[in-house]
């Protein structure tokens, strides 16, 4: 996490960013390795460049993932694509590096997001600080690490 923006705000920021696009409710909850380590999970990041260099990276589980693009899209989650689950979790980092971006010093600049579908957990090798959440049935991880992500 950055050592200027406390990891509270970037809770905060994810809560807001779930419940004002997809009225879903979020909820902080502590890493439990016996819920997620047979799920899929779809991930996004974002890097941010300038006085402050770094990435924003979000996940949720592929399920989670399908609920949010079709509330994201008017649609049942049964309808929505593959293209539409990397689109809907494409905004949902935006947003959240965006106004993560808003809090730091100086000039940054944040990349187009980057997309990557049905990643094991066993492969993601998660960061202690990833700030972990329940939602809907699933789970959403976020974190923002200076000096990774180019």
């Amino acid at each position: 996490m950055s050592g200027e923006v406390p990891a509270q705000k970037l809770q905060e920021i994810t809560k807001n960013v779930w419940s004002m696009v997809l009225g879903f409710r979020i909820q902080p909850v502590a890493f439990d390795q016996g819920k997620v380590s047979a799920q899929e999970f779809v991930l996004g990041k974002v890097t941010i460049s300038g006085t402050w260099q770094g990435a924003v990276t979000l996940g949720c589980s592929s399920a989670l993932a399908r609920r949010a693009a079709a509330a994201m899209f008017g649609k049942a989650p049964a309808e929505a694509d593959a293209g539409e689950i990397r689109d809907a979790l494409g905004e949902l980092t935006n947003m959240i590096g965006g106004n993560f971006k808003t809090l730091l010093k100086g000039d940054c600049k944040l990349s187009v997001p980057n997309v990557v579908d049905t990643v094991p957990f066993g492969a993601m090798n998660p960061a202690p600080e990833h700030q972990w959440f329940e939602c809907e049935g699933g789970v959403v991880l976020v974190n923002a690490a200076q000096g990774v992500g180019r």
